[in-house]
């Protein structure tokens, strides 16, 4: 049978063609994942990584690329879920992790390079006036909102239905549940996203939507008084990449002020990368906790939790008289010399104005040039960008909150990863609800070479769609 033309090209044979075209270009990371699959579970260390037929296995990445265990090379705009805004193996960053290497990996002893690295947090974020390290963004996020509870003596946390903040328990209560198991977004239900989870949990979880104010209103309307904060992305990066509209955030500022709760920004995922004070300084409004990591280290383990001085310094309050009186923070690793050498170096020397000038004008040329291309090929695309961020959606209707995903096909986007993957190119996060990241090693040429990619498979994708 002869294969389908451009004209008559479905989905499923589309993403069956590109299924078989991947697995000839990765023989050696099928036989990897076979391997792995029988010691480790699925394959991988988070179970986001795995994928059909296999994810791609690395062998080593270095400038914008990464490079397989079958000797293929991609350009590389997911950068480890957008952690490296410094690209890989940053030759500066490169250099000083490697002399700290020699005067040790682990103090658990306070030194010097605590304040080398807090210091421009401090000084990129209004809000931070202390600040806490720790090891990833789950622990920022489940840190900071531990502290939140303890600063307003309440249990309930806000947070947007859809968004993603880590692997702790609250976290995986409706991040992205199935919208028939999720009740009326008016009211919506939430869902555990886990087997291991207490009942319980959700009890303290209460579902707003982004970019509805009046959905944060109501909420704190019922519950105000058990409401210990409201956790928000300043831009949902669960959702490929959804700004606030005009208002939101600063309603949700304006209301954690009237309701006398704690306003989270969780940047984890923002900060740093769509400005030199995140989403706090790009959309002008200032939350009373941070929660910090990805970007901030260049590529290193790291996370941070930071804050108004009167919260945070709950965190060095003792017991009295065995009473706990401020908020737990522990951890062996925290505060490692490695991570910290690598936070001070790529906010001190690396991420200057200058390379945010590099990354915004390379991630405005990435989005314009798939606009253009769709447009030619008569594709259906929402294209979106901010700072080095950026994200297609294949779709005419605007995602602008959690219950707009219906209008995604994931199947269809699939198609897409994995044409470009077999075009040299990693486009973005596996997923459709990831972005791509255009980073300080990226240049104009890669740009091009993205877009040329993305050139040669409009048209089958066009045809696809219709």
């Amino acid at each position: 049978m002869a294969p389908p033309t451009t004209d008559d090209l479905s989905t499923d044979e589309l993403l069956a063609r590109e299924y078989d075209r991947y697995t000839d270009r990765t023989p050696n990371s099928a036989d990897v994942a076979e391997t792995l699959r029988e010691i480790v579970p699925a394959g991988v260390c988070s179970t986001f990584r795995a994928y059909d037929p296999h994810p791609v296995h690395a062998e080593r990445a270095e400038g914008a690329s990464m490079f397989d265990v079958d000797g293929n090379e991609y350009l590389d705009f997911a950068l480890n879920n957008g952690t490296q805004l410094v690209g890989h193996a940053h030759p500066t960053l490169t250099d000083e992790v490697s002399d700290q290497l020699e005067d040790g990996t682990l103090y658990t002893r306070p030194s010097e390079l605590i304040g080398y690295a807090a210091q421009p947090l401090v000084d990129r974020w209004d809000a931070i006036e202390q600040v806490r390290f720790t090891n990833s963004g789950t622990e920022a996020v489940m840190h900071a909102t531990r502290l939140a509870r303890a600063y307003t003596g309440r249990e309930k946390l806000i947070r947007m239905e859809g968004a993603y903040h880590g692997a702790h328990d609250p976290a995986l209560v409706s991040k992205m549940p199935p919208v028939e198991q999720a009740g009326p977004a008016s009211d919506p239900r939430p869902v555990k996203e886990s087997q291991g989870i207490p009942d319980a949990v959700p009890e303290d979880v209460l579902l707003a939507q982004y970019n509805d104010p009046n959905s944060v209103e109501r909420l704190l309307r019922d519950h105000g008084s058990e409401v210990a904060a409201i956790l928000v992305e300043p831009a949902c990066l669960n959702l490929g990449l959804v700004e606030p509209e005009d208002g939101f955030l600063e309603s949700v500022r304006s209301l954690a002020d009237e309701y006398n709760v704690v306003l989270i920004f969780d940047e984890v995922k923002t900060g740093v990368k769509l400005a030199p004070g995140g989403g706090a300084e790009y959309y002008s409004v200032q939350p009373d906790l941070v929660a910090l990591a990805k970007a901030i280290g260049g590529g290193y383990p790291v996370g941070a939790f930071g804050g108004r001085r009167d919260i945070m310094e709950l965190v060095a309050a003792d017991l009295q008289e065995g009473v706990a009186t401020g908020a737990a923070h522990y951890g062996t690793y925290n505060g490692n010399p490695l991570a910290l050498r690598a936070v001070g170096v790529t906010l001190r020397e690396i991420l200057t104005a200058d390379a945010y000038d590099h990354v915004t004008g390379l991630a405005e040329m990435l989005a314009d040039g798939y606009r253009e291309i769709a447009a030619d090929a008569g594709l259906d695309a929402q294209v979106k960008h901010v700072g080095s961020q950026g994200m297609v959606h294949f779709t005419d209707e605007p995602i602008r909150t959690f219950r707009d995903w219906e209008h995604i096909d994931e199947q269809f986007h699939e198609a897409y990863w994995i044409s470009m993957l077999n075009r040299g190119v990693i486009p973005h996060p596996h997923d459709a609800s990831q972005q791509w990241t255009v980073s300080v090693q990226h240049t104009a040429e890669d740009v091009e070479a993205h877009l040329e990619a993305f050139a040669a498979i409009a048209d089958d994708l066009a045809a696809a769609q219709e």
